[in-house]
Formats: structure tokens, sequence, C-alpha cells
């Protein structure tokens, strides 16, 4: 399994600009559900498959002034990326113990995904194979969309909050077709 893991992704400028607007009064979240019972196996009970979300790209056009927080990250050339399938943000509140919420894959397709840590906390990444990645702010976590992980809450910050990626990249393109992977 390859996963790549970026440490203080932004300037740090533009990082806490990001924080302050992603976790400012003013951000537009949704309650949502994490995952989908009908599809998803869930590892928690339905009560705490709960969630604060934002889809900040998601139909092939931005959803929302929110989409201009995530420009710098979108343009950075080391993710490479081609096109866009979605961009969601997602907050999750503190809870008594960490709880997961179910191992998951990003959609049916090959593409890449990432996860934005806009703020630290004992939350985490975990992969199928165990593999953590705690919650860092201005961490990029970077791996294949097919690769089955799940996400937590924290319980020693007041929320958890993270921008998930999907994309595609140049990778995804064979030159003998010009056809994307998995399509």
């Amino acid at each position: 399994m390859k996963i790549e893991v970026y440490d203080d992704f932004l300037e740090e400028e533009q990082f806490r600009w990001v924080q302050r607007e992603m976790l400012g009064s003013s951000f537009n979240w949704k309650l949502a559900s994490v995952l989908n019972p009908e599809i998803d196996n869930l590892s928690c009970s339905d009560l705490e498959n709960i969630q604060f979300s934002n889809w900040m790209y998601h139909g092939l056009e931005p959803g929302g002034p929110e989409y201009g927080i995530v420009q710098n990250i979108v343009g950075d050339p080391r993710l490479g990326i081609t096109a866009l399938v979605r961009i969601k943000a997602n907050l999750t509140m503190r809870t008594s113990k960490v709880i997961t919420h179910g191992f998951h894959k990003d959609g049916e397709c090959h593409h890449t995904s990432a996860i934005y840590y806009v703020n630290s906390n004992d939350g985490y990444t975990e992969f199928e194979d165990g593999t953590q990645i705690e919650s860092v702010e201005n961490r990029l976590l970077v791996f294949d969309s097919q690769i089955s992980h799940t996400g937590s809450t924290c319980t020693n910050a007041r929320v958890r909050c993270v921008i998930n990626f999907n994309y595609y990249t140049s990778k995804h393109i064979t030159p003998e077709d010009g056809h994307t992977e998995g399509s």
C-alpha cells in the first residue's frame, strides 16, 4: 500500500487563513451522516454516524464560495491534479472516546484521494492494514481511492476538521487510448 504524507503542506500564512476560514463562525456547515449505512459497514452506532460537511466541489463544479478556500491546495504541483472528482469538508464533534465510523473506499473508480488536516487532535485516519495517520494540522495524506480507510472523532479538541479531495492525475491516463483508468 502506497501512501504519502506531506507535513507543513501549505505556507504558514496560507494554512492559518484556511484554518480560520474553516473553523470560523461563517463557514457553511450542513448536518450529514459520515457513511451511508445502506452501502457501508458502520463500526459505530447510527447515533454516532454524524458529522457536519460541505461539498466544496461536486458534480463537475464548485459547490459554492467555499471552493476558494482550497485553491492553494488544488493548484499545488505536488498533487498533479488533472481533473477533480469531488472536494468535501468534514467536521466531527469531540466525543468522550475516539470513535471510528467504518472502513470504506472513496468511490468505485480508481483515482487519487487526499485528506488535508485542518486542526491537530487525537483523531486519525486508519487503513485496513492497521496503519494510522494522526490528525496533525497542515498535513496532507495522499493514497489510492480504492484503499479501504476510516476516519475517527477526537477527544482532545472541540472538533476534528478535514478536507477530503478526490481527483485524477496524469498517471490515470493511458497513453495508448487517452482513457482514464477504471472507466
